[in-house]
């Protein structure tokens, strides 16, 4: 996948969902799109519907119930992978009731999860710093409604050549 131009995708609320930290409605179908893929290692899930959910809650149905710094995958297993972290130790406490995150940690586990020339994704309020052996390819930005903060989700690519490359934009 070659760097591509910022975007900026404008989506409604999520209408029903009474969970606190859900995407805007058709975010998930958008971000397939746009890898041109619906294989994807989905981190931090919470009710997410789509890619292979890892959640630290059993309540919110992951199909594994796993702590993001310690990852149950062999090394290269998923082609790509979006990860939405609690935006700070406030929020995993207040909002989730989950550990204070160690960035590096979950980073460099999400990266040795990731298959070679694989897509990394990062939904956060701010532009998240580059992964080690990764590279910046571009930035969407998420905006929904007056008054509400956008969403930025900062795109990489793991170091290696990667046989779905084509597949990608």
């Amino acid at each position: 996948m070659n760097k591509f131009k910022p975007r900026c995708w404008h989506l409604p609320r999520p209408s029903k969902s009474r969970y606190k930290g859900s995407y805007p409605l058709h975010f998930e179908t958008k971000f397939k799109q746009f890898i041109r893929s619906s294989d994807y290692l989905h981190l931090f899930s919470g009710k997410a519907e789509t890619g292979f959910k890892v959640d630290l809650k059993i309540e919110n149905k992951p199909d594994i119930v796993a702590d993001v710094h310690h990852l149950p995958f062999r090394d290269q297993s998923f082609p790509a992978a979006l990860a939405d972290p609690p935006y700070n130790d406030k929020y995993a406490k207040r909002l989730y009731n989950t550990p204070k995150l160690k960035l590096k940690q979950f980073t460099n586990e999400i990266v040795r999860v990731v298959k070679s020339g694989g897509i990394i994704a990062f939904y956060h309020l701010m532009l998240f710093p580059n992964p080690d052996k990764c590279e910046y390819l571009g930035v969407i930005t998420i905006i929904t409604r007056v008054f509400h903060h956008a969403r930025v989700v900062t795109v990489f690519q793991k170091e290696g050549r990667s046989q779905l490359l084509d597949q990608y934009l």
